[in-house]
């Protein structure tokens, strides 16, 4: 691994990055697929409702910009976007991802990219590959120990490469990719989309959670064991991934309807722009079916709820003062705080 230091950032290293495939990279890491109108000038790739365009400039420079979005720039900023870090986190982010990653880069006149072609199917050897665990080094370094609870038992596995993953079900229950976590790496399984990852499913279940990561679904139930273990026990966890397009929120809509009409659902997102989207979504999404949807969101601007999980493991007795409520537009959303999350260790 590449250490990250100072000599980092300098302007040599920075263009070293953005040299790279960003097609690739982004298929490889974040899910993206290329669309049939796609062009070897001009690769066009969607990942949910997220579309970006890109182009190598003349200086061998790969560039990109979304017009779902707006969100435009280098690699850099692709990983700033999607994992939502800031611009030293990105780069040291980067190279963890492009480390070993070779590439023949060429000074010169602009060539179109060489891999032009999505990963078309799953590598089913590689699904087969991966093993339940009952713990897991990364998840444990971010406060997360419940993964062997009855909750949870079965839905986490381990890759070849350690990583913790996270399999993805379509409406038939079918895997249709994994989410890989570790170490300053976040990625998904090349040839996969991304459509819902759920916690076990319970008889009694009469409340449902909805996260944009399973770190955060963990991160959520173990605050929650903490504070009422019979809420616990009758409360499933499904986590988008991030993406939310209309297939996946009709999964949502069908996963709903499934449980009891007195079901409680929780838009427990980040507290962020693209988190407070997601939890009008949501909202919308639960009236569509005629049940109520109550926003959970973290007090502190930016912190999604590993970040209030590690804050509360670190003060033991809560999750402090700092962690106040971050005031919103009403159009935007009604915060409620009935039963707000606390930490009791």
């Amino acid at each position: 691994m590449i250490a990250w230091n100072k000599n980092l950032k300098t302007k040599g290293k920075t263009m070293d990055i953005k040299k790279h495939n960003l097609s690739q990279f982004a298929q490889e890491y974040y899910g993206f697929e290329l669309k049939k109108n796609s062009t070897a000038k001009n690769p066009c790739l969607k990942n949910g409702s997220d579309t970006i365009v890109i182009k190598r400039q003349q200086d061998g420079n790969y560039t990109f910009w979304s017009p779902t979005s707006q969100n435009k720039g280098s690699v850099i900023d692709l990983v700033m976007w999607q994992e939502n870090v800031s611009m030293p986190q990105a780069c040291k982010a980067a190279y963890a991802k492009i480390n070993g990653f070779t590439q023949d880069v060429k000074a010169g006149k602009a060539q179109a990219p060489k891999h032009l072609e999505p990963v078309k199917e799953l590598d089913q050897e590689k699904l087969r590959q991966l093993k339940p665990v009952e713990s897991h080094p990364y998840l444990e370094s971010r406060g997360i120990d419940n993964i062997n609870n009855d909750r949870f038992k079965g839905t986490i596995f381990i890759d070849e490469r350690k990583n913790a993953v996270f399999p993805h079900t379509d409406a038939a229950s079918e895997i249709t990719g994994y989410a890989m976590k570790n170490n300053n790496f976040n990625g998904f399984s090349p040839g996969g989309s991304k459509k819902l990852w759920k916690s076990n499913q319970l008889d009694n279940d009469s409340q449902l959670v909805v996260t944009e990561s399973a770190i955060d679904a963990l991160s959520y139930a173990k605050l929650m064991d903490k504070r009422d273990p019979k809420q616990m026990s009758n409360t499933r966890f499904i986590s988008t991934e991030g993406a939310f397009s209309p297939e996946v929120q009709e999964m949502i809509k069908t996963e709903i309807a499934s449980m009891p009409e007195s079901t409680k659902v929780i838009a427990a997102f980040d507290n962020d722009d693209q988190g407070w989207k997601y939890a009008t979504g949501l909202k919308a999404v639960c009236e569509e079916v005629g049940r109520k949807c109550r926003t959970d969101i973290p007090r502190v601007k930016g912190y999604d709820w590993n970040d209030v999980l590690g804050k509360c493991l670190e003060k033991e007795n809560g999750i402090g003062e700092e962690n106040t409520p971050e005031k919103k537009p009403e159009a935007e959303m009604e915060v409620k705080q009935e039963e707000e999350m606390t930490c009791q260790m």
